[in-house]
């Protein structure tokens, strides 16, 4: 039997769409192979995914009322999620980093899936609305 710490692995799909102010929607698939991690009580997906030939290593807190997606490596980022609220978060790129504010619209956790749908706004303006949808199933290892 798997040790709950080094958790099982899953397939990870995501698919997002962007809305950036007065443009046409980006949207975004990506496939990986992950692990579902308890730790504390919590369940924590964890994937590797690369950008441009450089990785990112991203985290997502899986849970109903206070979700939360950190990534780290080429990209920086923290995206908390909290029904109906709007919480502060970070972005960076390189040397570049800023301070957002993201207003949570929607947030589903399932058995398998992880759905958010959000707003990030940044020194008073809207930048974009974000609907992510992300599904894991037991991975082949």
């Amino acid at each position: 039997m798997e040790s709950k710490k080094e958790g099982r692995h899953v397939d990870v799909r995501l698919q997002s769409t962007i809305r950036h102010v007065d443009q046409d929607a980006d949207k975004h698939e990506l496939e990986a192979v992950g692990t579902l991690i308890e730790k504390a009580g919590k369940i924590y997906l964890q994937f590797v995914e690369d950008l441009n030939g450089q990785q990112v290593r991203t985290t997502v807190k899986l849970e109903e009322g206070d979700a939360l997606i950190m990534r780290s490596g080429a990209v920086q980022m923290r995206l908390p999620f909290s029904p109906g609220e709007t919480r502060p978060g970070t972005y960076g790129n390189g040397p570049a980093a800023f301070d957002l504010l993201v207003k949570t619209t929607k947030l589903e956790v399932g058995a398998d899936t992880f759905i958010a749908h959000y707003e990030l706004h940044a020194e008073g303006a809207l930048l974009g609305q974000h609907e992510l949808l992300i599904t894991y199933s037991e991975g082949q290892k």
